[in-house]
């Protein structure tokens, strides 16, 4: 009887552990087939070089930058000698891209649904971080984070900034929030085993201003595919929605988001543009609110504009493309004739046509813009000022007015990420760099985060009153 009970027990411990094995080789072939080879990070720099010195629409300023870009993929390549993790790879190219100071040409965080991130995400505004969304009842969405594991927020982002593409810290400091969830990831404990058969959290200690408190909390990772879920339970900042109206008084306002038109957001759009003239029909003000809108297809803009005009209108831009084969569906675009690669940057006069929409708005247009409006968003209001059909409301962009466009996005499978780059660039002579508004409202930090908040909204109670005034 005892014999048989040693055995019994014997055949359950081998089971348990033959499940382990078998679970863990699973695992560890799982984890084999996410790393990125050597060669590979290799070829994915030596195509950026080939575009960045081919291809990529330059300044005068971009000489100097070139070459420490150049400099930089050398010194990686240099370096390359075994597989690593995409996150790693990540932490290795992004640098190299940072160098060339366009928001338009980086590297994204890779995913990865076992990603160990931390239960909140959060937006950097002038060198404070606050909490969007959480997974945790104890970092309550709005909150300030002072800390986490011992570093200070300066602290965090400094380490962070690397990882980031921008003209300047302002551009770039937009890009830190998610880095922040990625933490445990992109500072992964050295002491965590690369397989893991089971999910494990990790403890981390975060510093919190809730209101006038400080408070030190201890929390755990999730993975980055149950936060969605876990976050649901709990409250958010607000977020833009892609369109909206409102009115005050007898102003419309019209706030867009940062969307694309693609599925049945199309038609959406259309017919809740032809709702809303309908119901503005002899309003006599209209304030088009585009802070914080970062929309990439000017489409979005063509769509709204045609709705503004009585009559078939042209707006024109300088614009800029390398010749070269990289480039040939943007040469097309402009009309720019191409017989071979010569690398020239070559400049010409684009035009761009609207044809007047039902139902119209025939009242004075108004437009809102802040710091962060740019992309088709930036060039919408641009044009309007330079038709002069809108009256500029807000503080200078951080995006210049000469920015890159047309911008590639892919997916590398090799490198387990998404890059981009950008195809062209506006090149008007303007004697300021960025959009600087005709009236200007100064905000503060703490004017921001209350606007982040949802609590106050102090830009667009001013410019209400700039419009109500008729100035």
């Amino acid at each position: 009887m005892k014999i048989g009970v040693k055995l019994f027990v014997i055949l359950i411990i081998s089971g348990l552990v033959l499940t382990f094995l078998l679970s863990w080789s699973i695992e560890y072939n799982k984890y084999r087939k996410k790393l990125v080879d050597p060669n590979e990070i290799s070829k994915t720099l030596n195509y950026f070089q080939s575009i960045v010195t081919e291809a990529y629409p330059k300044t005068v300023e971009s000489n100097d930058k070139e070459r420490k870009f150049i400099e930089a993929v050398d010194y990686v390549k240099s370096k390359l000698s075994k597989k690593m993790s995409a996150i790693d790879t990540f932490k290795m190219v992004q640098p190299i891209l940072s160098a060339l100071e366009d928001q338009n040409t980086r590297f994204y965080p890779p995913y990865d649904p076992n990603y160990k991130v931390l239960p909140f995400s959060t937006v950097v505004i002038d060198k404070r971080i606050i909490v969007t969304s959480t997974a945790n009842e104890k970092v309550p969405a709005g909150a300030e984070v002072l800390e986490i594991d011992g570093k200070s927020a300066e602290e965090l982002i400094d380490s962070l900034i690397d990882y980031t593409s921008g003209e300047n810290y302002g551009l770039r400091e937009q890009q830190i929030g998610d880095l922040i969830q990625l933490l445990p990831e992109i500072f992964r404990n050295p002491h965590r085993p690369k397989v893991e058969v089971l999910y494990r959290s990790e403890p981390h200690t975060v510093t919190l201003r809730i209101g006038d408190k400080t408070e030190k909390v201890n929390v755990e990772t999730v993975s980055i595919f149950s936060y969605p879920t876990l976050s649901s339970s709990y409250d958010v900042l607000p977020s833009r929605q892609p369109f909206e109206y409102q009115q005050s008084d007898e102003v419309g306002i019209m706030k867009f988001g940062t969307f694309s038109l693609s599925g049945t957001m199309y038609n959406r759009y259309r017919e809740f543009l032809t709702q809303k003239f309908l119901e503005m029909k002899g309003m006599h003000d209209l304030l088009i609110d585009l802070r914080g809108c970062s929309v990439s297809d000017f489409t979005v803009f063509k769509e709204f504009f045609e709705h503004l005009i009585s009559e078939p209108t042209t707006s024109q831009r300088n614009v800029s493309v390398v010749l070269s084969a990289y480039n040939l569906s943007v040469l097309e675009k402009y009309g720019i004739e191409y017989k071979s690669s010569t690398n020239e940057l070559v400049t010409t006069l684009y035009t761009q046509k609207f044809a007047p929409r039902t139902p119209s708005f025939n009242g004075k247009l108004w437009i809102l813009i802040d710091r962060y409006t740019s992309d088709a968003a930036l060039d919408f209001a641009y044009m309007l000022m330079k038709m002069n059909k809108a009256q500029i409301i807000g503080e200078s962009t951080l995006t210049p007015i000469n920015h890159t466009t047309d911008v590639v996005y892919q997916y590398s499978e090799g490198m387990k990420m998404t890059y981009s780059y950008p195809k062209a660039r506006f090149s008007d002579k303007e004697d300021n760099s960025v959009l600087v508004p005709s009236y200007v409202v100064n905000v503060s930090t703490e004017d921001r985060i209350e606007y982040t908040k949802g609590t106050r909204d102090v830009m667009l109670d001013e410019a209400l009153e700039i419009v109500k005034k008729g100035e």
